[in-house]
Formats: structure tokens, C-alpha cells, sequence
């Protein structure tokens, strides 16, 4: 299988981003203080608007920008219409000015919200609700068919629903937001086309530099799970990169399936990469809580160069539930999981509904799994996945490599170590990876076995402590470079070659592979 993810959403997002800067600014300033006068006429800051509702009252021209007195608190909802527009050369700007951001207060309800605004620009503000157990009932920017749309530099806590939320957007950029204690998710993004076989809703989106940080869960949510950190879906053409989600999830209600920290589902042509999940959570008794997901319906997306560690649920999840699109043609490679899948998942989970759905067709390559957990897993696998292969992957657990006795039966095994942190030997029901590969066909090439039982020799597995994406880098990465004599050194299927694969050009660190004569095992290469 040969294909290429090439990133179109960053391209056209770019450019978006380079007209925000640079474009021109025509239109009128508009300033609002907490000393103003609503019966000023609001065209300078000594004769300030005072309040959101004088905003709300204006019907906005394209290049007007809205700007709100750093450090001081507003409150009410700023609501925007078709009215307010922009256009592509003189965007419709909501920010702050004077030092620092301003807050707006939402009270019970919205922080802002627009409908069918287009070239808008949300930047430099403080979203503030009254808490999702304290009042408030709704998201706290709410943005609904608002295309060509960039949210930045924003912190946004204290809403029930989500903190960021974009229904029905196309060409949409958010960066620079810090999303914490807002009940569903930090940043959400969502459309109506679960059971629609070819449409979404959602085109060309990009998500970079955010962190959602203890967004514990909805309590209005009572019949399926909340509490995530980023998540997208019905999104055609998506990126989410160098972003961070920990600590969520803890306080959901509902006790089935669960919240995940980054993650995606009835999407396409989707792209996670350099971003951490960590320590995210569950309920006790409900599934997931794990770090990174490509549920329901998604096909043609990666996840690459991501560190997943001490999760609840899997480090990284493969689920389908049964959309109407089928799950298929994913790649993950070039990551690493620590010790996740500490209530449900190991460092990999692959599911579907039994009755539901299609999941079919992922290649999952030069991943490192390590999980020392008391009887962790590399792999929670819940049936038969044909059309799955595993190349070139570090395996290293404390119980077993595929949780509750479960056995692969179609998945490929090619070209991966495997290591038992207690020195167990035995493999699968068998003596050792040997037998089993002579019984089942598995880890042979040209009649030829090829899989690795041995220790993988990194220099110190289990010490990643990095949170930061900026971080991902030798000096934190350390304990995960093989050493010197390592057998994963050089011993990589060439997956060009054998598979006609385009396995890019790096591994997780920056290294050009192969750095020597031949491809090494694992997220990292012995440079």
C-alpha cells in the first residue's frame, strides 16, 4: 500500500494566517472600557463604549475591529451575525488593547457566539463562565457556519459544554489557545454527518500550539462521555500539532464509553503529530481515558511523532463504533506510549462494534509500546482485524503482549521486538516467539523468522516526563535511544522496498532515516 497525506490545511491555512497579519485594515476601531459610556461614540479610547451590549447593538463592517480594555471584565455574551462580517482582505477583528487581555465574563451563558460571520478574527481574550458545576450551560465560544475563521492567543475555562467549540466551519484556524476546566472538551469541533456515507461538514482545519487542561467532564452529559481534551469530527482536511491535553476526564458521569485527551472521529485526510497526551482519565467503571484516537468513520489520517504516557485508558486507541463511513487506510507511526492503559486498553487498543461498521486497512510501523505497569499490555485487542499490520514496532510489557488472552488471527506481525519485562519467554500460548511464529506464520519472511525476542536495550525506558511538544527532543527523549549493540540497531524491514510504503523522511526526533545503511526498530533511530 502506497500513499501520501499531504498537508493541504496547512497550506491553506497559512495563507489565512499571513492575511490576518499583513492584509488590510480598513473599517473603524471600536473601543469598549469598564469606564466608558455607551453613550459615547466608541471611535477612540477616550470616548469608549462601556458595555457588551452596546457591542451587541452595532452591526459590524468588514475591517472593523471590536477592542475590549486589557484586564478589564465584561459581562454578557458577545453575539455576531451575518451582519458583522468580514471579507478575505479586511477581516472583522474581536480583541483586546492596552496590556494584557481582557476577560469576558459569560456568566451562566456564552462568552461569545457567532453565526454565519465570516473573516472573523477572535484573538488575545480571556473567556471566563461561572463554572460547569456553578451555573453556567453552554460553551464558551460558540461558533456556528462562520467560514475563513481564525481563534487565537485565548484562555477560555469555566463553561459546562466546551470551552472552544466550531460547528460547521470550513478553512478554520486555532492556535495559542489554553482551554482548562470547561466540562465536555477543551476545544470541540463537530458537524451532523455520523450516519451521511460521503459528506462533512468541516473542511480544512487546523488546531496547533493549544493545551486543554482539566476538562473533567459535562454533568449535563448523562448518556454518552465527556471530559476530552481536543476533538474534531466530520472534518475533511484537518491537522492538530505541537498540542498538549492532560488531566481530563476525571469527572465524567457516564459509565460506558469514555473521553480520550486528542482525538477524531468521521474524518478524512486527517493529521495528528508532535503533540503530548498525558494522564488523562475516566470514570472508574466506564472505557477509554487513554491519550490519542481515531475512532468511528475516520480513513486516510496519521497520527506520527506523538507521546502518549500514563493515560487511563490506551496510548493510542483504534475504534470503531459503527458510522456510516468506513474506518480504513490509517497510519501510525513514529510514536511512543509509557505505561498507559491504566485502567482499560494497554499501549494500543483495537476495537470495533461487533454488528457495526467497517474497520479495515492500517499500517502501524515504528511505534515504540513500553508499559510497565503490573500486567500491562502493548496491545488490548478485542477480535479479528484483518488488513492490520504491525512492522517494525518495539513491544515491551509486564504481562502480556495482548491483553485478556486474546490472540491475533489475520493482523500481520512483521519485523517487531519484543521484550517481557520479567524475562517471561513464553509467547501467546506458546514456549517462545519461535513456536509461535512456526504455528501461526507470523514474523516470517521468505520461510524465514525474523522477529526479535530480546531486551531492546534502551538506555532508559519508562523515564518520559515531558509535557511540552516544544520538549520533544534528545535530551527528554534520552531513556528511548537505543544504545550502542542494541539489536534494534539496523534491523528494520525496509518498508519501501518489501511494502512499497512511504514511510516520510524522520523519526520522532528529526533524524533522517535511515542514518545508516538500514532502518532501525522503534519511534527513534540510533543517530
Amino acid at each position: 500500500m502506497k500513499r501520501s497525506i499531504l498537508p493541504t490545511t496547512l497550506l491553506l491555512l497559512a495563507s489565512l494566517w499571513f492575511a490576518t497579519c499583513t492584509g488590510p485594515k480598513v473599517g473603524s476601531t471600536y473601543f469598549i472600557s469598564a469606564d466608558g459610556d455607551d453613550s459615547n461614540s466608541g471611535l477612540s479610547e477616550g470616548r469608549a463604549w462601556q458595555s457588551i451590549e452596546k457591542v451587541n447593538e452595532q452591526d459590524f463592517a468588514p475591517g472593523d475591529r471590536i477592542m475590549f480594555r486589557g484586564g478589564d471584565t465584561f459581562i454578557g455574551t458577545i453575539s455576531l451575525s451575518a451582519e458583522d462580517a468580514g471579507t478575505e482582505s479586511s477581516r472583522l477583528i474581536v480583541s483586546s488593547y492596552g496590556e494584557g487581555a481582557a476577560i469576558i465574563s459569560g456568566q451562566e451563558a456564552e462568552g461569545l457566539k457567532a453565526d454565519s460571520c465570516q473573516f472573523l478574527t477572535i484573538e488575545t481574550l480571556e473567556f471566563s463562565g461561572m463554572g460547569r458545576n456553578s451555573g453556567n450551560t453552554a460553551d464558551g465560544v460558540l461558533i456556528h457556519q462562520c467560514d475563513d475563521l481564525v481563534i487565537h492567543d485565548l484562555e477560555v475555562h469555566g463553561f459546562q459544554h466546551s470551552g472552544v467549540h466550531l460547528h460547521k466551519c470550513n478553512d478554520a484556524l486555532i492556535k495559542h489557545v489554553y482551554a482548562h476546566e470547561n466540562g465536555f472538551a477543551g476545544i470541540h469541533v463537530s458537524g451532523t454527518t455520523v450516519w451521511d456515507t460521503i459528506k462533512y461538514d468541516n473542511h480544512n482545519l487546523y488546531i496547533g500550539y493549544c493545551v486543554a487542561e482539566n476538562n473533567p467532564g459535562d454533568p449535563s452529559v448523562l448518556n454518552n462521555h465527556s471530559g476530552n481534551g481536543i476533538l474534531a469530527s466530520s472534518v475533511k482536511g484537518g491537522t492538530i500539532e505541537y498540542c498538549e491535553a492532560f488531566n481530563n476526564g476525571w469527572d465524567m458521569l457516564w459509565t460506558e464509553n469514555g473521553p480520550v485527551g486528542i482525538w477524531i472521529w468521521d474524518c478524512t485526510d486527517f493529521i495528528i503529530q508532535h503533540c503530548i497526551s498525558h494522564h488523562n482519565r475516566t470514570n472508574p467503571v466506564a472505557a477509554d481515558g487513554g491519550g490519542f484516537d481515531l475512532d468511528g468513520g475516520v480513513s486516510n489520517s496519521l497520527i506520527q511523532y506523538c507521546i502518549s504516557h500514563n493515560n487511563e485508558g490506551a496510548g493510542f486507541g483504534l475504534y470503531e463504533f459503527g458510522a456510516a463511513k468506513p474506518w480504513e487506510n490509517n497510519t501510525i507511526r513514529y510514536n511512543i506510549s509509557q505505561d498507559d492503559g491504566i485502567i482499560n486498553g494497554g499501549s494500543l487498543g483495537i476495537w470495533k462494534s461487533e454488528n457495526q461498521g467497517i474497520l479495515r486497512n492500517c499500517r502501524i510501523y515504528n511505534n515504540t509500546f513500553y508499559n510497565s505497569l503490573k500486567e500491562g499490555s502493548s496491545i488490548w485487542l478485542y477480535d479479528n482485524y484483518p488488513g492490520v499490520y504491525f512492522h517494525n514496532n518495539i513491544f515491551v510489557y509486564n504481562g502480556a503482549l495482548i491483553s485478556e488472552g486474546k490472540s491475533p488471527k489475520d493482523e500481520v506481525f512483521l519485523g517487531n521486538l519484543y521484550w517481557n519485562l520479567e524475562e517471561n519467554i513464553t509467547f501467546l500460548g506458546y514456549g517462545t516467539l519461535g513456536e509461535w511464529a512456526t504455528a501461526t506464520g507470523k514474523e516470517q519472511y521468505d520461510d524465514e523468522f525474523i522477529g526479535l525476542f530480546q531486551d531492546p536495550m534502551l538506555k532508559q525506558a519508562g523515564s518520559i516526563t515531558v509535557t511540552d511538544p516544544a520538549m520533544i527532543n534528545q535530551e527528554s527523549m534520552s531513556g528511548y535511544i537505543p544504545l550502542p549493540g542494541s539489536p534494534l540497531v539496523e534491523r528494520g524491514l525496509n518498508l519501501k522496498t518489501l511494502l512499497n510504503l512511504d514511510v516520510g523522511e524522520r523519526d520522532l526526533l528529526g533524524t533522517a532515516i535511515p542514518s545508516k545503511n538500514n532502518y532501525d526498530i522503534g519511534a527513534i533511530e540510533l543517530d
